[in-house]
């Protein structure tokens, strides 16, 4: 139990989560502070063209509308305007969600006292607080508060007025506690629906990940390939075959363990030469790049250590063959020439070690 309600009240959450929640609240501000204020206006309208006579208290309602009025244009520019931005400050967001709260809970407040003081009900003032639980998305504990200060002005204001009389205390506490945990429930809500969207995302994005690259090597695989044809095509590119010599040798000696030691190692080094972007696991122990920065890579082999074979070094082969392929074959016949290219290196590389 003690775990639940502490999971309740808790502001620690996720950034994703986070910047999930904050894009919900600018969201609910920015389709509702629209309505509110197409409605005070129509109001405000109807009020000038049915009043016979403008007196102060005619004028105060005016200023009052007005005040309304300029807060939800306000609110609905300010959110509009966030919304726009791909990526939100939360300390940004979450200042403007308690300045739009407060600010328009105070003004149902003034509204508030002057039905008080009118022997009104306060309709207004619980429309807005009602308003506000829905929509606006706050903390916990920025909600305890907030929500705290605007009911404790309006029970002083009323207080000052004639001791709070026209209040019960009992219920408008009970209404304060409705308040604050109607806008907890509506926060942690948004939390757990913003946590299974988001994890329900990473879940795509891993299985998208997975489906295009090689879960030895994490470089690319052969779909991945085919999804990039289309970004290297009108472009002169580079494209590099490169194998690892004496391959099958070194999981007959050594072990497939090590022999996976050597794939990680000559991706790990791929990755450290060439775009990793365009570094792909062609098959078995063949490795692919399609290089758009020019040939940045001259030499036709290349030798590195590893800690599990600490006598021997491996030999990679690398041909390569340059063009500007216009669509997916004449890509492939570029591949197919570094292949050969490739397999003309390794006759010559084989047979300088078998004559020493």
């Amino acid at each position: 139990m003690g775990n639940r309600l502490k999971r309740f009240i808790s502001s620690d959450i996720e950034k994703d989560v986070q910047a999930f929640v904050d894009r919900k609240s600018l969201s609910n501000i920015a389709r509702t502070a629209p309505v509110i204020l197409f409605f005070e206006a129509v109001a405000l309208c109807i009020f000038l063209l049915t009043r016979e006579e403008f007196n102060h208290a005619a004028g105060v309602s005016i200023a009052s509308a007005s005040i309304c009025l300029f807060l939800c244009a306000l609110g609905t520019a300010c959110s509009h305007m966030m919304l726009r931005k791909e990526l939100l400050c939360h300390g940004v967001v979450e200042g403007f969600n308690v300045c739009y709260y407060l600010m328009l809970s105070l003004w149902s407040v003034s509204v508030g006292y002057r039905n008080y003081g009118n022997n009104e009900q306060l309709l207004t003032f619980f429309a807005v607080q009602i308003m506000m639980a829905c929509f606006v998305l706050l903390r916990p504990v920025l909600c305890v508060i907030c929500t705290t200060v605007v009911y404790v002005v309006l029970y002083l204001s009323a207080y000052r007025y004639d001791g709070g009389k026209g209040l019960n205390i009992f219920n408008y506490v009970l209404l304060l506690l409705i308040t604050v945990t109607g806008m907890i429930v509506r926060f942690r809500s948004e939390v757990e629906t913003a946590e299974k969207s988001t994890e329900l995302k990473r879940t795509n994005d891993m299985l998208f990940y997975n489906i295009r690259h090689d879960g030895l090597t994490s470089l690319r695989n052969r779909k991945a390939l085919e999804e990039d044809v289309p970004k290297v095509t009108d472009k002169n590119v580079t494209v590099y075959m490169i194998d690892v010599n004496y391959f099958k040798e070194v999981n007959d000696r050594y072990g497939h363990a090590v022999g996976d030691s050597v794939l990680r190692e000559t991706a790990k080094w791929i990755k450290s030469v060439f775009n990793a972007e365009r570094c792909y696991r062609y098959g078995g122990d063949e490795f692919l790049v399609l290089s758009t920065d020019g040939d940045v890579y001259k030499e036709e082999t290349y030798t590195f250590p590893i800690p599990e074979v600490p006598d021997d070094m491996v030999l990679l082969s690398i041909g390569r063959a340059a063009g500007v392929p216009h669509d997916h074959d004449e890509l492939f016949k570029l591949i197919s020439a570094a292949d050969a290219k490739l397999y003309s290196v390794k006759r010559r590389t084989h047979s300088e070690t078998e004559n020493r």
